[in-house]
């Protein structure tokens, strides 16, 4: 269970790092002012998100074992890096974009607006329905990853069930096994001893009847003798 929900995060991962590098790439470089402002918020719950996965992911590969684990640590380690990486070109878009629109502003001859006075921390009605946006689909995701643990942890339950159900039907088979063994020993004792006595008495009767036979021989002798010696 450990590999599925390993490849899980995996995909989620894989997933979630090309949405951010297809931001980073096309989409923030055609934005200007709180357009852009409001993507790199997205991307940086987004990374964050990336974050907690790649964490994830390195706590289910100590619980992979042998070749599997081998397989699996260049693939965390890859997708770990990329995940820096993006974090460090959003914190890099992130410092451009005072500079960008103060430029812009200077070169129009405009004047700066409340957003550039107070460093881009004015927050509008538009931004916090992005965040309450981006918020609730990470709680959607995270949700989904738990519901999705919470049924594997019910397949790896289910499976244990069988499993000693397995073990305890063998168990009693066993016990049944021994209980004839044993019945069949105590058989098998009982005919040894009959065995044995039949054994004795035919050694008797044999002893019996070579005696017998040796006193006729004997009278048979005798008698012809005396016969004889007349």
């Amino acid at each position: 269970m450990s590999a599925d929900l390993f490849t899980n995060y995996e995909s989620e991962l894989a997933e979630l790092i090309g949405t951010i590098r297809q931001r980073l790439d096309s989409t923030l470089p055609d934005l200007a002012g709180d357009a852009r402002r409001d993507e790199l918020r997205t991307t940086q719950g987004e990374l964050r998100e990336a974050g907690e996965l790649a964490g994830q992911m390195e706590m289910e590969l100590l619980s992979l074992q042998g070749p599997n684990r081998s397989r699996a640590a260049p693939r965390v380690r890859q997708l770990k890096a990329e995940v820096e990486r993006l974090q460090q070109e959003a914190k890099m878009a992130a410092q451009g974009v005072g500079s960008y629109e103060s430029n812009r502003r200077a070169l129009l001859g405009e004047q700066p607006s409340a957003d550039d006075l107070l460093g881009g921390d004015a927050v509008l009605d538009g931004d916090q329905r992005t965040r309450l946006l981006s918020g609730n689909e990470r709680l959607m995701r995270g949700s989904q990853r738990l519901q999705q643990s919470h049924r594997i942890a019910i397949d790896t339950e289910a499976v244990g069930a069988s499993i000693l159900n397995d073990l305890r039907a063998q168990r009693e088979q066993i016990v049944n096994t021994r209980d004839s063994l044993m019945q069949a020993d105590s058989h098998i004792d009982h005919s040894q001893r009959t065995l044995r006595t039949m054994t004795r008495r035919l050694m008797t009767n044999k002893m019996i009847t070579t005696g017998l036979i040796m006193i006729g021989v004997a009278l048979v002798i005798l008698i012809l003798y005396i016969k004889l010696t007349r």
